[in-house]
């Protein structure tokens, strides 16, 4: 049984605002990531690639298809089960990282990373404490560690919003391009950071217009053009000039 399983998932946006236009994001889109694997999804911008994960992150609805995940306590399909245990798994299991942080303002660093932890029932120090163990990994100074995100820079603010995810040690990672808005020393960091939670065990979605990323962690490739799948296969058979930068 895989541990994600993908089938003839589509995604449709109506655009109301001029007359019941129909935009299709994606369509018939089916893979399998077994456990402790890493997908990544690649192609040019606009094919589909952030909407897909949207959809199996549930932050978008799909119009067709089935998401089945094997959660701790058996499988779920996630396009039709209840918001409520949507959210429940998103606290426990399933971790995403998107383009651009969005977090509360007027709270520091340490606790956006802390909060999983602590919505887990981590006891407060113990979470902070981690919190500030993974921003370390991820080469963030104590100093910024208790400010607040608003003044960083884009790729301190992507710091945290990688630590965030990572810090809880989800059992499905969603990554939406984590490591664009950082720095080669800094996305060195991030990629060894998710490659040491993939030996843990995790199983990953990630999208990625960085070769090198794609190379260091992924086990399979699917390609997405014009919202359908044009390729899909191990990383070693993934033609490298089709990455589209």
């Amino acid at each position: 049984m895989p541990h994600l399983d993908v089938r003839a998932l589509s995604k449709t946006f109506t655009m109301h605002l001029l007359g019941g236009t129909t935009l299709t994001a994606f369509a018939d889109v089916s893979f399998t990531v077994p456990r402790g694997r890493f997908l990544a999804i690649v192609g040019r911008s606009g094919s589909g690639k952030s909407s897909l994960l949207r959809c199996l992150y549930r932050r978008y609805l799909p119009s067709t298809g089935a998401i089945r995940y094997a959660t701790a306590g058996g499988t779920v399909d996630l396009l039709s089960a209840p918001d409520r245990e949507v959210l429940r798994l998103r606290r426990s299991e399933i971790g995403y990282v998107s383009q651009f942080l969005q977090a509360i303002p007027r709270v520091p660093s340490r606790d956006i990373v802390a909060a999983p932890l602590l919505r887990a029932g981590a006891e407060p120090a113990q979470a902070r404490a981690a919190a500030d163990e993974m921003l370390e990994r991820l080469g963030m100074s104590a100093a910024l560690r208790g400010t607040f995100p608003a003044t960083m820079s884009g790729g301190e603010r992507q710091r945290v919003n990688v630590a965030r995810a990572l810090c809880a040690a989800p059992r499905l990672l969603l990554l939406d391009e984590p490591t664009s808005a950082l720095d080669p020393e800094t996305r060195r960091l991030a990629l060894a950071a998710i490659l040491a939670l993939k030996r843990d065990g995790a199983t990953a979605v990630g999208i990625f217009h960085d070769r090198e990323a794609v190379e260091a962690l992924a086990d399979d490739v699917l390609v997405l053009e014009d919202g359908a799948v044009s390729w899909h296969g191990p990383v070693a058979d993934y033609a490298t000039t089709a990455l589209e930068a």
